[in-house]
């Protein structure tokens, strides 16, 4: 996915006109633009069908510029995953470097370029994958993200990002089969989790709640 940096000024939306418009999510996305570098803590909570348990991750994710991104776990395991140059690169521990073109991984690649874009305040790049639309106001916002093309609606059903003002707290990924990926950031992500696996309506809600 192809994407380009945007340093643009945030906008007020009166709260009368705050329906579901590509327009609101587009200066909710644009207002959280930061100076690279910028780095956010995250906690992942991964829920799959053939799973008892969620798996559950933590780390730091940085935004170097540009399309480069970097996600930093540190528990359970140590793990560096890279995002530039058209390929992702994940390394464990000290072990080998394992690299995967972006085309091969399209929910990797969506999730990671998701929250460069946010990061960036990148909503054209966005664009260009997914139909945006928000609801909401400064105090709690939510924009969806649905996918455009035929192969990403293979993989992806959509991308939920939760926020207030101009942070984004939880960004959820629903898979096409019904497995989903909550990513907690900032505040929300440096609380922790109240439970060790968390249920998750009970996940869903604490993302609409906040920190």
């Amino acid at each position: 996915m192809r994407r380009s940096a945007r340093a643009l000024v945030w906008l007020l939306v009166p709260v009368a006109a705050l329906a579901a418009t590509p327009d609101l999510a587009q200066s909710l996305i644009v207002g959280m633009g930061q100076t690279p570098p910028a780095e956010t803590p995250f906690i992942q909570v991964s829920y799959r069908a053939v799973l008892d348990r969620p798996l559950i991750a933590s780390g730091t994710l940085r935004w170097l510029g540009g399309e480069r991104l970097e996600r930093d776990t540190t528990e359970p395991f140590q793990e560096t995953a890279r995002l530039g140059d058209g390929e992702l690169t994940v390394q464990r521990g000290p072990g080998r470097v394992h690299r995967i073109a972006l085309a091969r991984a399209p929910q990797a690649a969506a999730l990671l370029t998701g929250f460069s874009a946010l990061l960036s305040g990148d909503a054209a790049g966005l664009e260009r994958d997914f139909t945006l639309s928000a609801t909401g106001d400064a105090a709690h916002w939510v924009i969806t993200l649905a996918p455009r093309t035929r192969e990403l609606q293979q993989r992806i059903a959509s991308i939920v990002v939760d926020g207030r003002g101009h942070a984004p707290d939880c960004l959820v990924l629903h898979d096409a089969n019904g497995d989903a990926t909550f990513t907690l950031m900032g505040t929300l992500a440096k609380a922790g989790l109240k439970d060790a696996a968390p249920a998750q309506a009970a996940l869903a809600a604490r993302c609409q709640a906040g920190p």
